[in-house]
């Protein structure tokens, strides 16, 4: 796997580690049938598709539960809920946030704190996932951020730059066909944050960013706000290059979408995804335990396997050899693979968003 060139932030998140350790207890235990119905929030698209078959139908199996799916929002939507209701969105699992949501969870104490006592296996999580995050959530799955083109109209991409100025190197043809993300998606952020790298910025100076959305807004032909949204412009054609979730790029290439997926020559960006219980959730507990399952070594290979995407904990090692090659597998792709500092996306992200709109409106 290409090497991932990013600097990391630990700061406060060593922190919250020792505190997490420090209060392990006796193992979290419940009845299984505490309560008969849980309401998870996740993805929908071909996500949910994946995810219920390996993760929630297994999981309503063996506790003898009914999980109600809600597949409304992004991430930063999501959390948008969160707060909004005072920590009591509706849902009892947000399943799908980034680590910025799960930072502001933990400052604004609207997501529950989550220990080994609650979670167990966070004993078997890569030791990056207790750096990235405060202990207020797990992180469940690691992807990184890829540029996609359409193998049948254009050249692969070299460069950030082939896809932030693309007419440089395909000319007027592209015209219509590059892909932008809305900020409320985190694959927008990170594009932005390479977009600022090529002009020497990058997270505490992104005004670079700004001039090269400026340039590119002429060239764009469609605008999306979630990742599977996207989806059918590249299966249609009608989008040639855009920056996308390795997972979700994989996952399309393997079902025969005419893209190909690159991580360009000035490296990516790594994501966390994680899952939090809100603090006025109605079944604390059978939320808990679902978080745990979701970190369970057969849970973990099935979705990762099924989703092209890494796992959440490096002890499983018989992964297959064409997995391993695109994946974060092992300690040492883990220790390459670095981090924005999310605390810094999480104060600045909203002014981001409104530089954001004021170009592209």
């Amino acid at each position: 796997m290409a090497r991932i060139l990013i600097r990391p932030s630990r700061r406060r998140f060593l922190q919250g580690a020792a505190a997490a350790s420090a209060s392990l207890g006796a193992p979290f235990v419940i009845s299984a049938r505490a309560a008969e119905t849980l309401v998870v929030n996740a993805y929908g698209g071909e996500f949910q598709e994946i995810f219920m078959k390996t993760t929630v139908e297994p999981f309503e199996k063996k506790f003898g539960v009914k999980i109600t799916y809600d597949d409304a929002g992004s991430a930063s939507e999501d959390y948008a809920k969160i707060r909004a209701t005072r920590g009591a969105p509706g849902f009892d699992v947000a399943a799908e946030l980034t680590p910025p949501e799960i930072i502001l969870g933990a400052k604004e104490k609207l997501l529950e704190p989550i220990t080994e006592k609650e979670v167990p296996n966070l004993k078997n999580v890569w030791k990056k996932s207790l750096e990235v995050i405060p202990n207020a959530g797990i992180v469940h799955t690691y992807q990184y951020t890829a540029l996609i083109w359409n193998k049948k109209q254009i050249q692969k991409p070299e460069s950030w730059n082939d896809y932030w100025t693309p007419a440089g190197k395909y000319g007027d043809k592209i015209k219509g066909h590059v892909m932008a993300f809305e900020p409320g998606n985190l694959l927008s952020i990170y594009a932005l944050i390479m977009a600022a790298k090529l002009k020497g910025g990058g997270v505490n100076n992104m005004e670079p960013a700004w001039d090269q959305l400026k340039a590119q807004k002429q060239w764009v032909g469609a605008t999306v706000m979630a990742s599977a949204a996207a989806a059918p412009y590249f299966e249609n054609e009608q989008i040639w290059i855009a920056p996308y979730w390795n997972a979700r790029a994989a996952y399309y290439e393997a079902q025969k979408y005419p893209i190909g997926l690159t991580i360009p020559k000035e490296g990516t960006i790594g994501l966390a995804n994680c899952a939090g219980v809100p603090v006025g959730a109605t079944n604390k507990k059978l939320a808990f335990e679902f978080l745990n399952w979701r970190l369970d070594k057969d849970v973990q290979r099935a979705f990762h396997l099924a989703y092209y995407s890494s796992p959440g904990r490096p002890d499983i090692t018989d992964w297959p050899q064409a997995y391993k090659d695109a994946q974060i597998t092992t300690e040492a792709q883990m220790a390459a693979t670095d981090f924005p500092d999310s605390e810094v996306i999480a104060a600045k992200r909203r002014d981001w968003t409104r530089r954001w709109q004021e170009v592209m409106a």
